[in-house]
């Protein structure tokens, strides 16, 4: 067990010291990114949600 966290202790640092100087929105971007990236792989389809609709 304890290798299992060390290792995501290693992925936890590595990210960190990745996104640490980019803003909220570059972190969002590059995160969405990837993810694109892992749906297209595994054959996932994503939909878009439109944001800006809002119920009050």
């Amino acid at each position: 067990m304890n290798s299992f966290e060390n290792q995501l202790d290693e992925i936890r640092i590595k990210l960190y010291e990745e996104t640490k100087e980019m803003s909220k929105e570059d972190i969002i971007k590059n995160v969405n990114t990837h993810a694109q990236k892992i749906a297209h792989e595994f054959g996932i389809k994503i939909e878009k949600i439109d944001c800006s609709l809002t119920t009050s």
